[in-house]
This record gives structure tokens, C-alpha cells and sequence, in this order.
């Protein structure tokens, strides 16, 4: 897969939760999955999570950051998954989108502090 990263990732294992709404044979049904951080980017998530969704969907992240007990509540469009190692386990991109009632102004001051730290 060739990189088109255009910032600079942090590494960073924190738990992430997606909220789904699925079209269900009784209606529309909501879900979350929980998931893990692999690298975290102002405009950027490396996601690992048990379940594949699809490509271009665009869903609402939850991130909880350890250690700082900060949630961000953000906005992101799946632009690549694919199977990792493990069975039945994805990998998953996702882009962040600066949107209305979202964390994302004050999530890319911390992913920027972060890797001022990391220097």
C-alpha cells in the first residue's frame, strides 16, 4: 500500500469506540464497536478493530486518551481497511474531517503538543 500520509503520526494505543448506523431489516439500528489506536494524526487515525466496515463511510470516532482523561468526539471517513494477522482483526484509515460539534480543533492541539514532546 503506498503512503499518502501528509503529517506526522504519533504512535499512540488508545481506545476508540465507532458509532455505526446500520440499515437493518426492522429499521435503522445503531452500533458501536469498540477499537484501538494504532497512530493518531491531526487529520488522521491507523484504527485495529474486529469488525470491517466499509470503505468511505464517513462515522463518528470516539477517542479516550489515557493517561490525560480526554475524549475527543471527531468526524472521520474510512479510507482504507484491509485484514491484518490476526483472524477475524482489520486495520482501518481513517481520515478526520474538521466539522461542526466535533473535538477536532482542540484534538489537533494535543496531537500537535504530543509530537513537540516526541522531538
Amino acid at each position: 500500500m503506498e503512503e499518502q500520509r501528509r503529517q506526522k503520526r504519533h504512535n499512540g494505543k488508545e481506545d476508540a469506540y465507532l458509532e455505526l448506523t446500520l440499515d437493518g431489516e426492522q429499521g435503522y439500528i445503531q452500533k458501536v464497536i469498540a477499537c484501538e489506536t494504532v497512530d493518531l494524526s491531526p487529520r488522521g487515525l491507523k484504527i485495529y478493530m474486529s469488525e470491517a466496515v466499509e470503505r468511505g463511510l464517513i462515522t463518528d470516532v470516539l477517542v479516550e486518551i489515557s493517561g490525560e482523561a480526554e475524549r475527543f468526539f471527531l468526524t472521520a471517513e474510512v479510507k482504507w481497511i484491509s485484514p491484518c494477522g490476526d483472524d477475524g482483526w482489520y486495520f482501518a484509515g481513517f481520515e478526520v474531517f474538521e466539522a461542526d460539534n466535533t473535538d477536532y480543533e482542540s484534538w489537533s492541539r494535543m496531537i500537535e503538543r504530543r509530537n513537540a514532546e516526541s522531538k
